[in-house]
């Protein structure tokens, strides 16, 4: 074995290293390509589904908004915001809507820090199962409205388990919450 041959051989062999490193670095090289293109692809689905949905969010963000009741309407008087307190006529639209249901509803008092404004409701002209309907249709209408309290009673004039539409004595606690 003479020394060219060795030469030969060690140049062959390197030819062969060189052109191996530079398959596996191509293909590396690809690998990162197609998993960098996924993710610009991922990132942009992603920002077209958050385009897409823009009005469901907006919807959302102003039904939760709407639901918050602001208890003390503020009056521009020289020029300086003013609160104003409440009077008996100014309620959230779900406590309007018991109202216009034939439940009577006043303003409740609510304790130092409560977040929630309080509302005291009674009806003896609704039967069991309007009381209920609307009960569950305003609590369900308003993510922030819940039943505090609920009292239900029979006249005592209508014997039990009477198959006559009855008409139901019930005073409840409403509250939701208010801005402060």
């Amino acid at each position: 074995m003479n020394f060219s041959m060795v030469h030969r051989q060690v140049a062959f062999l390197a030819g062969i290293a060189f052109l191996v490193f530079g398959f596996i670095s191509l293909e590396v090289f690809c690998v990162r390509q197609v998993t960098n293109g996924s993710q610009l692809l991922l990132r942009q689905n992603l920002m077209q589904g958050l385009k897409a949905l823009q009005p469901h969010i907006t919807a959302m963000f102003a039904r939760l908004n709407d639901a918050v009741f602001n208890p003390r309407i503020t009056e521009q008087t020289s020029g300086r915001p003013r609160l104003r307190p409440l009077n008996g006529f100014e309620r959230p639209s779900a406590i309007q809507a018991f109202a216009d249901a034939g439940v009577v509803v006043q303003p409740g008092r609510s304790t130092l820090g409560e977040s929630s404004a309080i509302f005291e409701a009674g009806s003896s002209r609704l039967e069991f199962q309007r009381l209920i309907a609307l009960l569950a249709e305003q609590e369900n209408s308003n993510a922030f409205l819940y039943l505090d309290r609920l009292l239900l009673s029979r006249p005592a004039a209508i014997p039990p388990f009477s198959e006559l539409p009855t008409y139901i004595d019930a005073r409840f606690s409403i509250r939701i919450l208010a801005t402060r």
